[in-house]
């Protein structure tokens, strides 16, 4: 119907039809955000794996190589373990030939090799240790307070069995106990739980069997 200057009358949105426009952008612009927010959590899940797995097999490595290399001083083996204050945590100490000084690359030897935790509060996980010092029959010389071999730790679970297969929470080389006395584990299971960040329900497991050469030498 045209106007009284013979115009065409302009036509104007409804209140509903604004409502189902505005309804239909936010259901568009809401699915848009949640693919892209999906996206983001995938790749940030995905880094934090890649730099967990990288930290766990640089320190599975690391331990392979040192007790492979786990040796004697004179007539001796020493290889002892034993439960600290931080959590349910184990100490390792033991004889090695896998001796590092970043110090002085030219320094070598026989060393004693320990593997210990500590707390990390900042957050709420655990730091495993390794230090490094040149045994000579009972002394060392000492490097300072060693450094981390990794961090994030939620576990940290060793096994040790003997040339009979058989299995033990500990060892001892210089207890009493005939399996273990003077002589170091055939076999040592190493189990290492990471604290996954999105579900500490679901740690990042890693699982070694380290079989020591030596033992085969007792």
């Amino acid at each position: 119907m045209l106007n009284k200057k013979g115009a065409v009358p302009i036509k104007g949105f409804t209140l509903i039809e604004i409502l189902i426009a505005i309804f239909i952008l936010a259901t568009v612009l809401t699915t848009v955000y949640a693919a892209y927010t999906g996206t983001f959590k995938l790749v940030k899940y995905t880094r934090s794996g890649d730099d967990i797995y990288s930290m766990a097999r640089t320190a599975i490595d690391r331990m392979t190589e040192d007790m492979e290399s786990v040796c004697k001083y004179g007539d001796s083996f020493e290889f002892v373990s034993g439960e600290i204050e931080t959590g349910d945590f184990m100490e390792l100490s033991f004889l090695s030939s896998s001796h590092l000084n970043f110090d002085d690359e030219r320094s070598s030897g026989i060393a004693i090799i320990n593997y210990s935790v500590v707390k990390d509060d900042e957050k709420d996980s655990y730091i495993l240790k390794r230090r490094d010092d040149l045994y000579r029959g009972g002394a060392t010389e000492e490097n300072e307070g060693g450094y981390i071999l990794c961090d994030g730790l939620q576990s940290l679970t060793y096994k040790f069995y003997d040339d009979s297969e058989v299995e033990y929470d500990s060892w001892n080389s210089k207890s009493d106990l005939k399996a273990q006395k003077d002589k170091i584990p055939a076999v040592i299971f190493i189990r290492m739980d990471f604290i996954n960040p999105d579900n500490r329900d679901k740690p990042y497991i890693f699982m070694t069997k380290v079989f020591l050469p030596m033992a085969g030498n007792q």
